[in-house]
């Protein structure tokens, strides 16, 4: 879940604070307006940065750019689907993964998914268009 879909239940909780602050309700509108703007500012200049991060990585030339990625998500699915469970860990780490927050998980998904799907594009481009020159 995005950051943004959460600004009703945000606004919301502040609307009462606001109320007993601000008692003009022109006041309170507006700022929760600035409010309202001042986070979804700050949600566009962090996917910005994201994006920027994802393209300088799809660009990189090192050959442990995408291995290590890899190697990372894999070892964390043989932790929960195999290690755990030998160990009789699984309820524990079932347990902690639930108390990661949503927004952590969609950027780790998103953010591997695009990261992965830019180096493949990457990869991919150059043999479709053909040698150069």
């Amino acid at each position: 879940m995005e950051f943004v879909a959460l600004l009703p239940a945000l606004l919301g909780a502040v609307g009462p604070i606001l109320a007993r602050v601000l008692p003009d309700e022109g006041q309170r509108l507006q700022v929760q307006l600035d409010l309202q703007k001042a986070l979804i500012d700050q949600q566009g200049d962090l996917s910005r940065a994201m994006a920027e991060v994802m393209k300088a990585d799809a660009g990189s030339e090192s050959p442990l750019a995408r291995p290590i990625t890899v190697l990372w998500a894999l070892a964390m699915i043989t932790w929960v689907g195999v290690v755990a469970p030998m160990l009789g860990l699984q309820v524990e780490v079932v347990t902690a993964l639930k108390g990661v927050p949503a927004e952590l998980w969609s950027l780790l998904t998103v953010g591997i998914g695009a990261y992965m799907l830019a180096r493949s594009v990457d990869k991919i481009v150059p043999q479709m268009v053909g040698p150069k020159g």
